[in-house]
């Protein structure tokens, strides 16, 4: 049984902090999970999921570039989707890890299909949770709008003026608040910065090059999003993951479209399933 905090210097001016949590039998070979979280949150994003996961696997949690412990994001860095999933690689060599498990969460859901378009030997399969066919196509228009949020009233006034088109009515008032002052904490460069990334981010172009198996998990609202909901319907995400070569839709009634942090019991649940199935 472990519980460690770690860091990783990329470079001498990028330093990636993660935890693994670790409550496997010393006797078993345990399967390893690396796990990543979106905009606006850390490794603490995916604490409801440890208690599912730990016990079967090695848990390795990652606080992007510029979240959590992680080095900050400068105010003038072009930050892109490319330098996220390099760090990765990067952390993964580091570990001399030879399979990994990938659970993504909006941001981090995107940094994995990025990492699968190149079909790397480590990569034994990868979780989705909450991810957007083209976060170019569904977010671009709103980025000025996010970074006057932020300039107004810090990262905490965006959090907070999203957070329903993030969160839907899935979560009581009391984890609305949470959420909101926990994703409010991030630094506005960082958030501007990963803001203006968005407009870059279309759709993966070549789906059926991703040869891993592939578990992607939806919100399945029988109501069609509205003008704030960042979810996306149903059929569209069913198009988009029949492409995807060995992978399972599965749905969860809600109509939040971070399910990772609306549902976190059933989702990692499904995700230690969908695991010890392969």
């Amino acid at each position: 049984m472990s519980q460690t905090s770690e860091v990783f210097n990329i470079s001498p001016d990028i330093q990636i902090h993660y935890r693994i949590d670790d409550f496997t039998d010393g006797w078993v070979d345990a399967p390893t999970v690396l796990m990543l979280h979106g905009i606006g949150e850390s490794t603490d994003a995916f604490t409801g999921w440890v208690p599912h996961l730990a016990r079967l696997c090695k848990v390795i949690r990652v606080d992007l570039r510029g979240f959590g412990k992680s080095s900050p994001i400068s105010a003038d860095q072009d930050i892109k989707l490319n330098d996220f999933s390099n760090d990765i690689e990067k952390l993964i060599e580091h570990l001399k890890l030879d399979k990994v498990h990938l659970i993504g969460a909006k941001l981090g859901a995107q940094i994995g299909m990025q990492l699968a378009q190149n079909q790397p030997s480590w990569l034994a399969s990868m979780t989705i949770a909450g991810i957007l066919i083209s976060p170019a196509g569904a977010l671009g228009n709103w980025v000025e709008k996010w970074i006057s949020m932020v300039d107004e009233g810090g990262t905490r006034n965006w959090a907070e003026l999203t957070m329903p088109g993030r969160m839907g009515t899935a979560l009581s008032s009391e984890a609305i608040e949470w959420w909101t002052n926990y994703m409010g904490q991030t630094s506005s460069n960082t958030a501007i910065a990963c803001f203006r990334m968005l407009p870059s981010m279309t759709q993966v172009a070549v789906l059926e090059n991703i040869t891993s198996p592939c578990l992607v998990i939806v919100a399945a609202d029988s109501s069609e999003p509205n003008s704030d909901s960042q979810r996306q319907s149903t059929s569209a995400m069913r198009t988009w993951q029949e492409r995807i070569p060995n992978s399972k839709l599965v749905e969860i009634n809600t109509d939040s479209y971070h399910v990772a942090a609306t549902h976190p019991d059933e989702c990692a649940i499904l995700a230690q399933q969908f695991i010890s199935s392969l």
